[in-house]
Formats: structure tokens, C-alpha cells, sequence
């Protein structure tokens, strides 16, 4: 893949977050969903302040991801079904385009869900709205998701709960140039890829009205399943303090070391 077409492809996916992001379905508030899982526990407090991964164990909240994901693939395929029945040759695309959006609405919703399991903090600010910082962790949970190249690395940069497991978070100028920058544009050229694909396949499955439903809605949830547990499987591993997987400095980075180094000796 060249620059101008990974930097095509990761525009697309930034774009396509901004414009989801403002779907009602999309957002989940992370206190409310921590009493709705929590509830009747007697730890509650500490869950909702400190994060579920402080009070349980990684095995138990990946266990309880499983229902989330199973819940989640149902809803997502019968909204897929419901969106695949009008099958107006006029709208098709339009529609198909629509189908996609809320495709990675619940996409977005589930890894909200997911995050918060494993104790990350809320994604959306006071005014609902997506922080740069807040984008970035989108692109490393959609990348997870997806099974992208360095997407698991990126989710380690990003996690709150890795920073705690590490000791402390890279300085913001060291995470920006070693990761934000060329493995955020890799992850999100790779979500690109699979925004494009799912437009046309979104788009083809509009041309029949019933049999395009049933099709829409079974591949919905036979590919949305195994996107949760690959993003859980990576909080988990996080979880567990497996930062494993390499990650490729900036060029521009390891030159400013190099140079530092330079004018030390000097």
C-alpha cells in the first residue's frame, strides 16, 4: 500500500468515526453501564471509581465480556435485518451507506462496552464529543477489532489500564512519535479497507429486499462476534500486563534520540 493511499484509507476511517460518533446509538455512558453490569455488587463504589479490573480478576471480566459480545452481535444483526429489507434501487447506495454507519455505530458501542470492562475510562467528553485522544483509542479498539497489523500495540499505547500495569505512561511527546503518528495511519488505512468493503457489500445486499435482509443480518453477526472477543482478547492480554508485540519507532523519532545523543558526548 503506498502513503497517498494509506493516508486515503486512514482520512476515511477518521471521517467515518467523526460522523458515527454523533449517533445516538453509539454512545455508552461508563457509569451507567458499570451499574447495569455491577449493580448488585457489593463493591460497587469501587468498580464505578476505580474500574472493574481493580476489584475482579481478568479471567471473570473476560468471561462477562462473552455475554456482552453474544447481546451485542444479536442486536447489531436484527438492526442490519431491518435496514436490509427497503430495497429501492434509488436509495441503494444511500442506504447501503447508512447500513454502515450503523454497523460501526455498534461496532463502536460494543468497544465502549468492552473498554469499560477492563477498566478504561469514558471515551466521550462532557459534551459528547470525541477528543483527538479520544479517536485515537477508537482506531486502536475498531484495529483489534478488525485483526489490523500493530493494532494490539497501539491499543497497549492507549490503554489506561497498560499505563497502570507498566508503572507509568510514555511522555506525550515520545507516544505522539512513536505511535499516534505512523501506527495510528497503518491502523486506520487497515479499518479503511474494511469501511470501503463493507460500503459495497452493504450496497449489494440492498438489491433483493427480503433475501438481502436475511444475508445482511447473518453476516452481521458471524463477523461481529469474533471482532468483540478479538478486542476483548486484547484488553485481557493488557490486562495481564503481555505487552508482547513490537512496535516500529518513528523514523523521525529515533533520529531526535540520535541526535540528543550527539550532543550529549559533545
Amino acid at each position: 500500500m503506498g502513503e497517498n493511499d494509506q493516508d486515503r484509507l486512514s482520512a476515511t476511517a477518521l471521517q467515518t468515526i467523526g460522523a458515527v460518533s454523533k449517533l445516538p446509538l453509539v454512545r455508552v455512558d461508563r457509569d451507567a453501564f458499570l451499574r447495569r453490569q455491577f449493580g448488585k455488587s457489593e463493591h460497587l463504589d469501587a468498580v464505578i471509581s476505580e474500574g472493574p479490573h481493580v476489584v475482579y480478576s481478568a479471567k471473570s471480566l473476560r468471561k462477562m465480556a462473552d455475554g456482552l459480545i453474544r447481546r451485542s452481535a444479536t442486536r447489531t444483526s436484527l438492526a442490519s435485518f431491518a435496514s436490509g429489507i427497503p430495497g429501492n434501487p434509488v436509495v441503494m447506495v444511500a442506504a447501503g451507506g447508512a447500513d454502515v454507519a450503523q454497523y460501526f455505530g455498534f461496532a463502536i458501542n460494543l468497544a465502549q462496552q468492552i473498554a469499560y470492562l477492563f477498566g478504561e475510562d469514558d471515551l466521550f467528553d462532557g459534551g459528547g464529543e470525541l477528543s483527538e485522544e479520544a479517536q485515537m483509542r477508537i482506531i486502536a479498539y475498531l484495529g483489534a477489532m478488525f485483526g489490523a497489523a500493530g493494532a494490539a500495540a497501539l491499543v497497549s499505547q492507549t490503554s489506561k489500564v497498560a499505563g497502570e500495569n507498566i508503572g507509568k505512561k510514555l511522555a506525550a511527546q515520545a507516544l505522539t512519535r512513536t505511535a499516534w503518528y505512523p501506527l495510528v495511519k497503518k491502523v486506520g488505512a487497515a479499518i479503511g479497507v474494511k469501511i470501503t468493503k463493507k460500503t459495497v457489500e452493504k450496497t449489494v445486499t440492498k438489491a433483493v429486499p427480503v433475501v438481502g435482509g436475511v444475508v445482511s443480518g447473518g453476516l452481521t453477526y458471524f463477523t461481529f462476534t469474533p471482532m468483540g472477543h478479538g478486542l476483548a482478547d486484547t484488553l485481557y492480554r493488557n490486562a495481564l500486563g503481555e505487552f508482547d508485540e513490537a512496535m516500529d519507532l518513528n523514523p523521525g523519532f529515533v533520529a531526535d534520540q540520535s541526535r540528543a545523543k550527539d550532543q550529549d558526548r559533545e
